[in-house]
């Protein structure tokens, strides 16, 4: 029984990246007004990308294991001690799966580049990574002290994120508008 629970574990700790890539992929459907099918959509985007997303969800879990052996240490150093290490692990794991997950889902670069492009993209545009940071806090605030809201807040957050990085993409001429239905 403890193996299976390890292998269940384990299998959904690769495929986290992948998971998220076809969450962000229906999201920006859902955000661009584009009617296609659920299943299609999500097949589509897993067999384009799942590759390159456990690759970058994989980079996700030595930075989140620094996150919590830092957290461990909380209770013996306090709070002034572990705050600037956590805000940093905080910002790299943001940096990976906001920024670098997305790209790999909406354009075509080899994974290292997917991932130079995020970080640059999250550290240089500090005023959406901020934004991105404060609805993370308030959203860690509401699962908190209302648990059932892990259910909703994460998907919230994504479609609001990805109405934000469709906006920004266009304006940067990265990609080019939607057209209207009415065109």
């Amino acid at each position: 029984m403890v193996s299976l629970l390890w292998v269940v574990s384990l299998s959904l700790v690769v495929t986290a990246g992948a998971g998220t890539v076809v969450a962000y992929e229906l999201c920006r459907r859902y955000v661009l007004g584009k009617d296609a099918g659920f299943w299609a959509v999500a097949t589509k985007a897993w067999r384009q990308s799942w590759k390159q997303a456990t690759v970058i969800g994989l980079l996700a879990l030595p930075v989140a294991a620094v996150g919590i052996l830092t957290f461990s240490y909380l209770p013996t150093l306090g709070l002034s001690q572990v705050l600037v290490p956590l805000i940093v692990v905080g910002l790299f794991l943001a940096l990976l799966i906001f920024w670098c997950l997305p790209l790999a889902a909406r354009f075509t670069n080899p994974t290292w580049r997917q991932v130079r492009n995020g970080f640059t993209l999250g550290l240089t545009k500090p005023s959406l990574t901020f934004l991105l940071g404060i609805a993370l806090v308030l959203a860690g605030v509401a699962v908190w002290n209302f648990m059932p809201a892990v259910f909703v807040v994460p998907g919230l957050i994504l479609v609001w994120w990805c109405y934000l990085l469709e906006r920004f993409f266009v304006a940067r001429g990265y990609v080019s508008p939607e057209p209207d239905a009415a065109d």
